[in-house]
């Protein structure tokens, strides 16, 4: 007796260290990440609740357990897999479903199927009101391996989950370390609004385990493709997941880069904007200013150019004028002292005084 009670401990042992994968996916070495185990073997890998984390700080964190940093990995890696299995019906997107609507479940309901959670959870006690009407629908025929069902969750109990998942998601969003379920549910709703066939990923933004989120406010559009969300996540860019932009209520932190501008964006774009009409409103003034300055100087006439401002520049402009000659202005020139009683100037280059006698 006691040969069948050690395997069957064994089996136990090695199935708590592998969450629910496509066999031969590429995420299989972060999702059965134990010694002996076949990754082409369906039977290598299912989800208990032993493998389920309620809280933000259980997956991000110094404060991360061993549990929730390996179901990261691998429902991370779920997120962007299109792995199928032909033959046994599988997919990776079917189990990135399964693994949030089974941490939503026992860490909100309170059940994993017929399994009930011994524990009191921060979610239950804060959201289980809120997120109660959701509940039947995600815990529908949750264990049944069918890939028909990949979306059964959407319409099932008369579409409960569509109906009452934005309450739900509000409740999550406004409790501290709940974010990262808020996520899920973010994402559980984005797959029934786009409904992807077999072999397509969801349109998220980024990684569902990014934290914090924004306010919950306004769940609203903006999403990129997976493929975009990829190669953020693998440029480390860590934001909230999004949907599809035809998408709605989806948490407005969830959008895409073009879609708005950040708080600090739109900080410097005015006080560019106040810098620039500065900027011009000073050079305004430094021109009129030497207009000024031009005015109470006299005229200089030094052969080639004439400097005029003041009382009778029109008047010696209007004399070289008739002469065919162009007369430069500066508004910087030296005012010349001319008494009443000095002799006239005799001026260089043929020119005269206006009223002198030719």
């Amino acid at each position: 007796m006691i040969y069948p009670s050690l395997a069957l401990l064994g089996l136990l042992f090695v199935r708590a260290g592998a969450v629910e994968v496509t066999a031969d996916s590429p995420c299989s070495n972060v999702c059965i990440n134990r010694p002996g185990l076949n990754v082409s073997d369906i039977g290598s890998s299912q989800t208990f609740s032993g493998d389920l984390s309620c809280l933000d700080s259980d997956y991000n964190g110094d404060d991360s357990t061993a549990i929730g940093r390996k179901f990261r990995s691998c429902v991370s890696c779920e997120q962007t897999s299109e792995a199928v299995d032909r033959v046994e019906n599988e997919n990776d997107v079917y189990w990135f479903l399964f693994n949030l609507k089974s941490t939503v479940v026992w860490c909100v309901h309170g059940f994993f199927e017929a399994e009930q959670n011994p524990n009191s959870t921060l979610a239950n006690s804060d959201c289980n009101s809120a997120c109660d009407p959701i509940g039947t629908a995600l815990l529908d025929r949750l264990k049944q391996t069918n890939q028909s069902l990949q979306y059964n969750y959407c319409t099932s109990d008369n579409s409960a989950f569509t109906k009452g998942v934005n309450k739900c998601t509000d409740c999550l969003y406004g409790v501290d370390n709940l974010k990262i379920l808020g996520n899920f549910l973010t994402a559980l709703k984005a797959a029934c609004d786009q409904k992807p066939p077999v072999g397509e990923t969801i349109s998220l933004k980024s990684n569902v385990f990014s934290a914090p989120t924004p306010t919950p406010s306004s769940l609203s559009s903006l999403s990129v493709s997976a493929s975009v969300s990829a190669s953020v996540s693998k440029t480390a860019e860590s934001t909230n997941p999004v949907v599809n932009p035809t998408s709605s209520n989806l948490p407005n932190n969830l959008s895409s880069p073009s879609s708005s501008l950040s708080g600090g964006a739109i900080a410097g774009i005015a006080i560019g904007a106040v810098a620039g009409i500065a900027l011009i409103g000073a050079g305004i003034f430094i021109l009129l200013r030497r207009r000024e300055r031009g005015a109470d100087k006299g005229i200089e006439l030094d052969g080639n150019h004439v400097h005029t401002a003041g009382v009778g520049a029109q008047e010696y402009r209007q004399a070289l004028g008739a002469k065919g000659q162009a007369a430069e202005i500066y508004g910087y020139s030296q005012p010349a002292e001319m008494p009443a009683t000095r002799a006239p100037v005799e001026l260089p280059g043929g020119l005269q005084s206006p009223g002198m006698p030719k």
